[in-house]
């Protein structure tokens, strides 16, 4: 985890340092809230995910780039029943207390629109790519886990506050991921509201 957090400030400092091309980066403190199949499964609101964004502008309003994000979703259930099929014969219905841990790993192409107002600046787009997701569910002293790679739909929309002229600021976005069924996992959906700082240069 320490290198994954050296090596993002190290390519931030580099590319911020570059003035070859205008260029919007952020990085973020994600706080999660899932919908649907998700919610259900933790319906709590999560503090625990970080994101990171590189965006190029290919004209003076809109750009294309690149997200990753991980999003680390986390509840504890008193007295559901669990539903479980082992594959080999062994299925049945058990009832308690469940811990259930949700790891979200999307990365996703984008683009973008800027609306340029010659300060705060909104903007609105969407991403495309893949999400991978990691649930377990914790009963005891068993467990029961699942993953799958699936594809990914991100709309967003956001603002972009500048601290002064500098060209870092405030970068505050909403988005909705969508993942699509896939393995033993449930199609995935989520709100995360995003708080970081952004450069543009």
């Amino acid at each position: 985890m320490r290198k994954i957090y050296l090596t993002t400030l190290l390519l931030i400092g580099l590319i911020v340092s570059g003035n070859a091309q205008q260029s919007f980066w952020s990085l973020n403190w994600d706080i999660t809230k899932g919908m649907g199949d998700t919610g259900d499964y933790i319906g709590n609101t999560n503090f625990r995910g970080v994101s990171f964004d590189g965006r190029y502008f290919i004209n003076d309003n809109l750009t294309i780039g690149g997200f990753a994000a991980w999003y680390t979703l986390t509840d504890k259930v008193n007295g559901k029943a669990l539903d479980f099929d082992n594959g080999d014969g062994t299925a049945g219905t058990i009832t308690g207390t469940q811990v259930r841990y949700l790891n979200i790993f999307p990365v996703l192409i984008n683009t973008h629109y800027y609306i340029d107002t010659g300060g705060v600046t909104p903007y609105f787009g969407i991403g495309l790519g893949t999400v991978y997701s990691e649930q377990r569910t914790e009963f005891g002293l068993s467990s029961f886990y699942a993953d799958s790679w699936a594809f990914g739909a991100q709309p967003e929309v956001g603002v972009f506050v500048p601290f002064g002229y500098s060209g870092t600021g405030l970068n505050l976005a909403l988005r909705y991921l969508y993942g699509s069924s896939a393995g033993d996992l449930e199609s995935l959906s989520m709100f995360s509201f995003a708080i970081g700082i952004g450069f543009m240069n």
